[in-house]
């Protein structure tokens, strides 16, 4: 009888390590899942928070107007803007 019931509990050892061990398994995909999308995210956040320091300083949308657009840009009012149609 206590070969049975050790015999038993060694199954159930076994089974329920298995079962454990795929559970962890899993868990440790999903971790790895997010981790990547995060990095994604990061860098692409990274991106964005670059362009916008770099681009919404007033300073340096004047500097980039004087050097390359200087003859290029003039000042519109919102009334002068017209809209062109292509009619091909």
């Amino acid at each position: 009888m206590k070969k049975y019931f050790a015999i038993l509990m060694i199954i159930f050892l076994i089974l329920l390590t298995a079962l454990i061990k795929n559970s962890t398994k899993r868990m440790d995909d999903e971790i790895f899942i997010v981790r990547e999308n995060m990095r994604f995210l990061r860098k692409e956040i990274d991106d964005l928070k670059l362009e916008y320091t770099y681009l919404s300083s007033g300073r340096k949308l004047m500097d980039f107007k004087v050097r390359f657009f200087d003859e290029n840009l003039s000042v519109k009012r919102k009334n002068e803007i017209k809209i062109l149609e292509n009619n091909d």
